[in-house]
Order: structure tokens, then C-alpha cells, then sequence
């Protein structure tokens, strides 16, 4: 009896680490593609400032951009003229 729980202890060790192993390759597999994902999403983010910051540009050069964009390079102008006026206060508050 002895011998033979020894074996059957040792075999279901052996099938539990590969398991375990098996797992683990899987586990770190997803983490590979989750991580490419990841970056894929941040370039693509990095891609649609650029469109923006393009299209406002052309909005500063021109006037002239499509209708749909019009009022949000509005906003941004009207936002870039508040922080100018914010960087000012804050350097008459360190002048003070």
C-alpha cells in the first residue's frame, strides 16, 4: 500500500505542476497581449492629439475649419486666453 500511494501521490504532483506550468504560459501570454494592446491604444491616442492639434492649427492660421470643429477650437482659443490670463496672476502673486 505504501509504494502505491507514493506512486499515485507522485503522478497527481507531476499532472498538478503541469498544470500549474500550462497556467502560468497562458497567464503570461495575456499579460504579452494585454500589455500590445495597451500600447496600440496609447499610440492611437497619441495619433488623435495630433489630429486635433492639426486641425486647430489650421484653425489659428485660417479660420477655416469644418463647421463641426468650429466651435470646439473656439472653446480651445477662448481656454489658452484664460491661461494666459492665469500665468499673469500668478506672476503679480510672486511679485507681491
Amino acid at each position: 500500500m505504501g509504494t502505491d500511494f507514493l506512486d499515485d501521490l507522485g503522478r497527481k504532483i507531476s499532472e498538478a505542476a503541469e498544470i500549474v506550468e500550462k497556467k502560468t504560459g497562458e497567464v503570461a501570454g495575456i499579460v504579452r497581449l494585454k500589455n500590445q494592446i495597451y500600447t496600440l491604444e496609447r499610440e492611437i491616442n497619441r495619433e488623435y492629439r495630433e489630429i486635433g492639434k492639426k486641425v486647430y492649427e489650421q484653425y489659428l492660421e485660417t479660420k477655416e475649419v469644418d463647421e463641426s470643429w468650429r466651435s470646439l477650437c473656439e472653446t480651445i482659443a477662448q481656454e489658452e486666453i484664460l491661461i494666459d490670463q492665469y500665468k499673469g496672476e500668478i506672476e503679480e502673486l510672486k511679485e507681491k
